[in-house]
């Protein structure tokens, strides 16, 4: 999991106290490591910080095995890290300490203090004092010195006594009065787009979606389905007798899905509304009663995936694909646990998620499937995650939101198998995905984009109560808007070349 902001300072500190709680354990079993490095960091991720834990032993030592030293026998191990007296041969616990120190003046600092060709780094180890900016806090600088003197006897006795003396400069600071931020922001310029207003659509009902396909756009209210060509001439409308609960945009059309209620158990209409035909009085396509549906078509149409839980007292949901085209089950309904989410990722696979929370357990686990119904691959996350948005250039990377702290955006990638954890400066209200990356905004009208690679690109306040937007392309974004009891839509011209 990475990302490019810089770790706050609390969570740089607990990190190194994990180093050192695993590290002291090695040395009450007189175990040396002489190779302690961040790629030797093992981190498994909670809802608000990382956990560290020592990894690969493969040229530790152990106290006995000191004492047998031979000068000028050579060394194992990473120069980087390396305490002065490793480059002659000789080891012992105050060479993990120096590593750790090592570490500890990279996380603050943002770089190692010596760099350059093993060389280099001999002699700097051995001869060069290290140099810490004045914006590190005095008690942390007296913690690095100590750590890194060239001298082994006087560096911390143990990594306990580190340990304690870290954790004193945590109270000590205050460190534990702040709000743990994973990552502090990353200053990113304003940008000012221009706003093109559309013409007057003549919507006394507040917009709550849009998107569009290669042909046409689509937007709905609470029950009302509008289709406009692509130079947003009004093209049909279809009312829906109940409210409609999501819409997926198809290559060739639309699939939307409304709800009817009833006191024992609700009645789901599928829709299937062909982009060559006109709109005319809803012929539902499929009727399902449950309690609770999930579904998801792939963009082509050529599927339809269902999970569906008969009532409340049900653990299981049944699980069917169907042939949009004709209705007909493509695989035998099978039993499975009731998904938070399906996804559609291409013709041939789609994405289950499944988010649980309880007090000792919050994760989501993703699960690939097939067009047959078949769960052939799985994932797990170590977050609970709101609802994923797979990105239009590539469906194997999608973007989400921590539920728990909603001021966290995720980046996934299925292939290979990568989380990148980005800090957002407001909690969105509206995901939307375009080849060059994901644009988040509020209903106050705050709007960030960021890339593909979950960087920032720019951010702007509009000041305009949004209600849905989307991507049209490149450098244009469609956002619908209330204002005076009135539904809106603007055009946004963004630049992005200058910006990626």
């Amino acid at each position: 999991m990475n990302f490019s902001g810089q770790l706050s300072l609390i969570l740089c500190l607990d990190l190194i106290i994990d180093i050192l709680a695993g590290l002291e354990e090695a040395h009450q079993h007189n175990i040396i490591h002489c190779d302690i490095k961040p790629e030797n960091i093992l981190l498994s991720l909670t809802a608000d910080k990382w956990i560290g834990k020592v990894t690969d032993f493969g040229i530790a030592k152990t106290i006995q095995d000191s004492s047998n030293n031979q000068l000028g026998s050579g060394y194992t191990g990473s120069p980087a890290y390396m305490a002065p007296e490793r480059f002659y041969g000789k080891y012992s616990y105050a060479c993990d300490i120096y590593s750790v120190g090592i570490i500890l003046y990279e996380l603050i600092i943002g770089e190692r203090p010596f760099s350059g060709l093993p060389g280099d780094l001999m002699l700097a180890h051995l001869n060069q004092r290290i140099n810490i900016p004045d914006r590190v806090p005095n008690l942390l600088k007296t913690i690095i010195f100590k750590a890194l003197e060239k001298l082994p006897q006087r560096r911390f006795l143990s990594a306990q006594e580190m340990l304690e003396a870290i954790s004193l400069a945590k109270s000590q600071l205050n460190l534990e009065q702040e709000n743990k931020q994973l990552f502090t922001f990353i200053n990113c310029s304003n940008f000012t787009p221009k706003i093109n207003k559309l013409r007057d659509i003549n919507l006394s009902e507040k917009i709550t979606f849009i998107e569009h396909n290669k042909n046409n756009v689509y937007l709905t209210t609470q029950n009302k389905l509008i289709k406009f060509c692509s130079n947003f001439k009004e093209i049909d409308t279809i009312h829906f007798d109940n409210n409609i609960k999501k819409i997926i945009i198809l290559s060739q059309g639309c699939v939307v899905l409304t709800k009817k209620k009833s006191e024992n158990i609700d009645q789901y209409i599928f829709d299937y509304l062909p982009e060559h035909k006109s709109f005319n009085k809803p012929q539902s396509c499929l009727e399902l009663k449950a309690k609770e549906l999930e579904f998801a078509s792939n963009s082509q149409g050529d599927w339809l995936a269902v999970i569906s839980r008969p009532n409340n007292d049900s653990i299981n949901a049944e699980f069917s694909i169907l042939n949009l085209q004709t209705l007909s089950l493509l695989n035998s309904p099978k039993p499975c646990p009731f998904p938070s989410q399906l996804i559609a990722l291409n013709k041939r696979y789609g994405l289950a998620v499944f988010s649980r929370l309880s007090e000792d357990n919050k994760r989501t686990y993703l699960y690939l499937f097939n067009r047959r119904g078949q769960f052939i691959k799985g994932f797990s996350v170590p977050l609970f995650l709101s609802e994923l948005t797979p990105n239009k250039a590539n469906t194997y990377e999608l973007f989400s939101i921590e539920a728990i702290k909603p001021n966290y955006g995720i980046l996934i990638n299925l292939n290979p198998f990568k989380l990148t954890r980005i800090p957002l400066e407001f909690v969105p209200d509206f995901m939307m995905e375009e080849t060059w990356g994901y644009g988040l905004a509020d209903t106050t009208g705050k709007l960030l984009l960021l890339d593909r690679e979950g960087d920032y690109i720019g951010k702007t306040d509009l000041g305009i109560e949004i209600t849905a937007i989307t991507g049209l392309n490149d450098h244009q974004l469609l956002i619908a808007t209330w204002e005076n009891e009135k539904a809106k839509l603007f055009i946004l011209d963004i630049d992005l070349v200058e910006k990626i």
